[in-house]
């Protein structure tokens, strides 16, 4: 605990982006990634999921999957899984010890300290190596030109998600600016696939494919997907039928196809030996906390880790075909580099009153903006700063209301998690 407790201290230096620190940091270590698998994914929604869905088809093919993700909900062990099942507190604190070292020697080296999050990865990476995994499946923190998972030179395949407008101070303003840094995790050769709604992304993707000389596969074009009654039917190279998704799992079908993209990529290259039940198995068999969660069915409590408009846009859709006669109570709080008004429109036609609160980090917006915001689209607001003392009120709402009114928590997964923890504590999260 003692130098988990050292290593949060990392977080003062923020973010810093580029890869030389990193490097150095696992040349110290003996470049623990070197001889590790990789499946990299990069986007702005659905990283998380997708990278979940990966897993449990690795999984399932008796593979021993490692799993690198970010943020956390509840407790930071949730970043570093093997076969679902989080890093123990021993391994964690003994790799801590160890990376720690090595940044010591980072900061003699080059004058300054990693940060945070290289230092998450470099752990992660020495884990994996250390158990021997067969597969990483890595999801990219923020961006992909310059962050500190892109320090890997080759990976088996990467998956580039929906990209929307988000950290537009870092990543750049417009959706053109912010496909170009996340395209850069396509590596000479490397296989991509990606499921794209802005053709300026996808242009951008496609570009970047054929200078690298990738093989690409997008949505709507090398496959395709349409929803169906009981999940999506897919087609593509090797592959034409329905594939079934849990009932709660249906807004994750663009995930989910992409996700099933690369399998069959991975399948048709005899990178892995797979049935199609397997593959149904392992989709049916995914579960990623946080994302449109129930944690009561009595009364009825939802989390959703949405945090821009896309996000908001899927989550609206989902209420409403999941839950067509439900008003929701919506507790909220975003971060300042998010574009709140368009968020708070497509939750708008679902939202019966909205309860605004702030996220517990530095970079979250004001509550009185996002207050604001709500009432000038005359939806009823309270403004609750505390998240903690936010959650009072919206339960007493909630009690209060008919049956056909739920609590929806969402806006962040820092909101999102806190809160979550407040109510049932880490329940489901050790093993996915």
């Amino acid at each position: 605990m003692k130098n988990q407790l050292r290593l949060s201290s990392l977080e003062k230096f923020g973010w810093r982006f580029g890869l030389e620190t990193t490097q150095t940091l696992l040349s110290l270590l003996d470049n623990p990634h070197s001889s590790l698998r990789f499946i990299h994914v990069a986007g702005s929604n659905g990283k998380g999921s997708t990278c979940a869905f990966m897993a449990s088809f690795l999984k399932q093919c008796g593979y021993k999957t490692g799993l690198y993700t970010s943020p956390h909900l509840c407790d930071i062990r949730e970043r570093f899984r093997i076969n679902g099942q989080w890093i123990s507190s021993r391994d964690l604190e003994r790799h801590s010890a160890r990376v720690l070292k090595a940044c010591a020697l980072v900061k003699k080296k080059l004058g300054h300290y990693p940060t945070h999050f290289e230092a998450l990865t470099a752990i992660a990476f020495c884990w994996f190596k250390e158990k021997k995994v067969d597969w990483v499946v890595l999801e990219v923190g923020l961006g992909g030109r310059l962050d500190a998972t892109n320090v890997i030179s080759f990976p088996a395949l990467s998956l580039i998600t929906p990209i929307g407008l988000e950290h537009q101070a870092i990543l750049g303003k417009t959706i053109r600016q912010i496909a170009g840094e996340k395209a850069e995790i396509i590596k000479a050769g490397c296989f991509t696939a990606t499921v794209q709604y802005h053709r300026d992304a996808l242009k951008v993707i496609r570009k970047k494919a054929s200078g690298s000389s990738a093989e690409l596969w997008s949505a709507g074009k090398e496959f395709s997907y349409h929803r169906t009654s009981g999940g999506f039917y897919w087609s593509g190279p090797g592959l034409r039928r329905e594939i079934r998704l849990p009932h709660e799992a249906e807004y994750q079908v663009a995930n989910a196809a992409l996700a099933v993209a690369g399998i069959q990529y991975l399948r048709n290259s005899n990178k892995v030996r797979a049935s199609l039940h397997t593959v149904e198995k392992a989709l049916s068999a995914m579960r990623w906390p946080g994302r449109t969660e129930m944690i009561s069915r009595n009364p009825l409590i939802l989390v959703d880790g949405a945090h821009n408009p896309d996000g908001a846009k899927a989550l609206s859709v989902f209420l409403k075909r999941q839950y067509p006669r439900r008003r929701w109570i919506v507790l909220n709080g975003l971060l300042a580099d998010k574009d709140h008004r368009t968020f708070i429109e497509y939750l708008k036609p679902v939202t019966s009153l909205a309860i605004v609160t702030e996220p517990r980090i530095d970079r979250a917006e004001k509550g009185e903006i996002i207050f604001k915001a709500w009432e000038q689209q005359g939806v009823p607001a309270i403004l609750v700063k505390d998240w903690r003392k936010a959650l009072e009120p919206a339960r007493l709402k909630l009690a209060g209301s008919d049956r056909s009114t739920g609590l929806l928590i969402t806006g962040s997964l820092y909101l999102v998690g806190d809160c979550r923890k407040q109510l049932i504590g880490v329940k489901d999260l050790k093993n996915i």
